[in-house]
């Protein structure tokens, strides 16, 4: 009876057992669930630590069961996966940017691809495929699953180029974190070579917004508000925070999009 039992056992948890996967950042996990839903169990490694310092040995440890790590092409995910392989040597690595025509400037790769909605089909495309390889019995549930993420990624792509398709003004941002946003949608945008702006280089920026109609300051949100709230006031700017790591990646997209248009000319 107690063998019997405890077939049971063995038998419904492999029945009910999800593969597991680790990604780097919450787009991923998005990305991800839409089209493995309740077939796959999805971990962040950035979810609710300070990714801007480097990450202890210790962390990695949660992730040691998964089944594949998926990478998107950030330069710090060569040491992640070596600490994940560290803790289970037989996980998976999988870099989802392999097929990706990326932005090279300087001699330096952007790997912030996720900002640009037409190439995240690549990123899908890669994703299940590796699904698929891992739980071929359910393949056709994940193939529709993607047809409809596709499908989104298609409106979301169309609801940002008709919000920025008539829009002139022009953005002033700090990094490159959102070069294949811009660039896709034609927004014009200067980077400001440095964060502590004063002296001649607070009138240098001065005269450039004015004469090349600069709108908005954008800043990542990790950034305090009130740091740049008084430079931009000076140059009749609005500031605008981005958390390009979110989950919610494509709702803060149209907040963005929305904020460049909406100011009069």
């Amino acid at each position: 009876m107690k063998k019997l039992i405890l077939l049971l056992i063995l038998l419904s948890t492999s029945v009910f057992a999800r593969v597991v996967y680790t990604v780097t950042i919450e787009p991923q996990k998005f990305f991800l669930e839409r089209i493995g839903q309740s077939k796959i169990k999805v971990k962040t490694i950035y979810e609710g630590v300070n990714f801007t310092k480097e990450l202890p040995h210790v962390h990695f440890r949660k992730f040691a069961f998964s089944d594949t790590y998926f990478k998107i092409g950030l330069p710090a995910e060569e040491f992640y996966a070596q600490e994940l392989l560290g803790f289970n040597k037989d996980i998976k690595i999988v870099d989802t940017s392999v097929n990706v025509d990326k932005i090279v400037k300087n001699g330096k790769v952007n790997p912030y691809i996720w900002l640009d909605p037409l190439k995240v089909r690549k990123v899908i495309d890669v994703m299940l495929e590796t699904l698929i390889k891992n739980d071929p019995d359910n393949k056709e549930f994940f193939e529709s699953n993607c047809q409809e993420l596709l499908k989104e990624l298609d409106k979301i792509f169309l609801r940002l180029k008709n919000s920025l398709f008539y829009s002139t003004n022009a953005v002033m941002v700090f990094n490159d974190k959102l070069d294949y946003f811009l660039s896709r949608f034609d927004v014009r945008y200067y980077m400001a070579e440095n964060k502590i702006l004063s002296g001649p280089k607070f009138t240098e920026i001065f005269r450039l917004s004015k004469e090349k109609n600069i709108r908005y300051l954008i800043v990542d949100s990790s950034i305090d508000y009130e740091v740049y709230n008084t430079w931009s006031n000076a140059n009749n700017m609005e500031v605008i925070q981005s958390d390009i790591y979110s989950f919610n990646w494509f709702s803060d997209l149209f907040v963005l999009s929305d904020k460049i248009a909406s100011k009069q000319e």
